[in-house]
């Protein structure tokens, strides 16, 4: 603002005009006057336009990546626990009858047919229902459907079975 003063005392003010805003929005102009930077090819991905779609891509890459490595690791892991059997695995195979809870040996059956073929196993009770099971080391193994049960072999001359239900299994 200037100001000036007049005879009579007063002072005057006069407005300056006002300086200009920069506007928003509109097309920008280059970053120089032949526009050779925007020539390259990583200039040109950071482009306004294009930066959020590199940066997505980028952070869905980082995510997926991240998610196959813990994913890696996980399944590492659970391999490295598992028990490794070492020596031969007990043979199995034979015929046993039912002792212990006589109401889980009517419910499952009172023999048992069982055929091994490696670690494998297929039982076969009177009823004609069959099951599949695994021997898991050298003293447990797991009956699957119909069964659901994990195993303890108690004796040391594999003839006697402890199952989870409660019964024991043994050879005939």
């Amino acid at each position: 603002m200037s100001t000036s003063a007049l005879p009579s005392g007063h002072i005057e003010f006069t407005p300056r005009p006002a300086v200009p805003r920069p506007q928003r929005g509109g097309r920008r102009p280059p970053s120089n006057r032949n526009n050779r930077l925007r020539s390259y090819p990583l200039v040109r991905l950071l482009t306004p336009r294009r930066y959020r779609r590199v940066r997505n891509t980028l952070q869905f890459c980082t995510f997926a990546g991240l998610s196959c490595l813990t994913t890696v690791l996980f399944l590492s892991s659970i391999a490295a626990a598992q028990p490794q059997t070492t020596g031969p695995l007990p043979n199995l195979a034979g015929t046993y009858s039912c002792e212990g809870d006589e109401t889980a040996c009517g419910w499952s059956g009172w023999t048992f047919t069982v055929t091994q073929t490696g670690a494998d196993l297929e039982i076969q009770n009177e009823k004609g229902e069959i099951g599949s099971g695994k021997v898991t080391s050298r003293i447990t193994l797991s009956a699957g459907p119909i069964w659901n049960m994990l195993g303890t072999i108690v004796s040391a001359d594999n003839q006697v079975i402890q199952w989870s239900n409660g019964t024991n299994w043994r050879k005939q």
